[in-house]
């Protein structure tokens, strides 16, 4: 990674990381839809031991890879995995990339016992660039060595981007507008880069950063090996209904404030790209016009932040369910919710009560967030996908026929995503947010203006 610790102090070399399987072995799986969702263990290695996991834990809680695991075709192998799996970018800036690591010095690192450890967070920017022909394409994952050994990551050290890592930042009169993206829970930073190298062609800077606790980052570019030993998650007990109430507790209590106050970093951060002399940013953001956005657990966590940082001018959420205060207190910005439209079933037929109890659950929650949202709000439900069609995971298996092509999900969320960030932060009205679309007859819209 070009110039990884950011300012901070000198970066010894890399070193190979040991797998750390036992963090994951105690962590609850979780789905973090809004609806439960299909799970599974993070680390497998075959597609098809990913399903046989998933099929005796459906329904509680998402976890990095195995949220997917509904849409997976049987018998991929690593490689098959396609090496150029983005669409190419549709606005009218070529895209760069930077990535920087963040180490918090005020922050001690809450999931392990060391109290020398601070909290460290890797970051991946996506730019408007200057078009650089001939420049090789910025690869997906970085260094492999940053995850597990049996990591799923490490399937993507073959996938080229549409990006130039590091090329001239696009020339323009005007400041551009940011995004914080929030990844799914159990994921990594660039698993919307379907989503960040789009937007970045429109005009738009992405910040995106991991959170540790509760990702798979095991090696940072400092040398810091990073293993949980605190705030595990519950251990499973093959009960639905108490593995989801615990795991919710625990997200609830002990994960959700860490993020929060990671977003709150990087907010910080972000400030001071914009005003430290010799940055790639240095003058070009304008931050008065930030947004946040997030799929999963990210998008519960961008929804917080709407409420509590008055930085975000305006949130996007990506099949999140709902955690913090907001779901009871709402929201001063605008907002737009997405879900997929596609059916959870539960593990077994006995497991169909439960289900049925935590899908309504959530659903309460969200109905209850937008009856105190004091903005515009827009509800978008694409029919025929699931969790995973909110990542970039579907693009790299076998397709599932019976749902939603994953470019033309990832072509709706974009376009919805984007019109609703061009008419809050650029002012830029746009007929996908009058109501529902004929050019996407996937989608479900609904709108309100809340209370004021």
């Amino acid at each position: 990674m070009s110039e990884p610790c950011a300012g901070e102090p000198p970066c010894p070399p890399r070193l190979r990381p040991e797998a750390n399987p036992s963090y994951w072995k105690t962590a609850i799986p979780t789905g973090l839809s809004s609806r439960p969702s299909h799970h599974g263990k993070p680390i497998l290695k075959s597609v098809e031991a990913m399903r046989q996991t998933t099929t005796t834990l459906v329904g509680i809680f998402l976890i990095a890879i195995a949220v997917v695991l509904p849409s997976l075709g049987q018998g991929s192998q690593p490689g098959q995995t396609p090496t150029e799996p983005f669409s190419q970018p549709k606005g009218p800036y070529a895209v760069g990339t930077h990535e920087y690591l963040w180490v918090d010095q005020k922050r001690d690192e809450p999931f392990t016992k060391d109290p020398s450890d601070r909290r460290h967070l890797l970051v991946r920017v996506w730019y408007p660039a200057e078009a650089t022909p001939g420049s090789s394409p910025a690869m997906y994952v970085r260094d492999i060595n940053e995850f597990p050994e049996k990591s799923v990551y490490r399937r993507g050290e073959h996938i080229k981007t549409n990006s130039v890592t590091d090329a001239p930042i696009a020339k323009s009169k005007d400041r551009f507008p940011v995004l914080i993206y929030q990844p799914g829970g159990g994921t990594a930073r660039f698993i919307g880069t379907f989503e960040a190298e789009q937007l970045a062609s429109q005009g738009y800077v992405i910040v995106s950063a991991d959170h540790p606790g509760f990702s798979e980052t095991i090696l940072f570019p400092d040398g810091y090996h990073f293993k949980a030993d605190m705030l595990l998650a519950p251990k499973e007990t093959g009960m639905l209904r108490d593995d989801a109430l615990k795991s919710w507790d625990w997200l609830e209590k002990d994960v959700f404030p860490t993020w929060t106050a990671d977003a709150s970093y990087v907010l910080d951060k972000v400030e001071e790209l914009d005003r430290t002399p010799g940055q790639l940013f240095q003058k070009r953001l304008d931050l008065s016009r930030i947004g946040m956005m997030g799929w999963s657990f990210g998008g519960a966590t961008s929804v917080q932040m709407s409420k509590d940082d008055r930085r975000v001018k305006a949130v996007v959420n990506q099949d999140g369910q709902l955690f913090g205060d907001v779901w009871e207190k709402g929201t001063s910005r605008p907002v737009m919710v997405m879900h997929h439209g596609g059916e959870d079933k539960p593990p077994k037929p006995a497991d169909a009560a439960v289900m049925k109890e935590l899908t309504a659950m959530t659903q309460e929650r969200d109905r209850s967030f937008l009856s105190h949202v004091t903005n515009d709000w827009y509800e978008v439900t694409i029919s025929k996908t699931q969790h995973g069609h909110f990542s970039d995971f579907l693009l790299f298996f076998p397709r599932n026929q019976a749902e939603l092509d994953p470019r033309r999900a990832h072509e709706i969320i974009t376009a919805y995503t984007l019109a609703f960030f061009d008419k809050y932060l650029r002012g830029r009205d746009s007929d996908l947010l009058a109501a529902a679309s004929t050019a996407y007859p996937e989608v479900t819209f609904k709108k309100g203006a809340g209370r004021r």
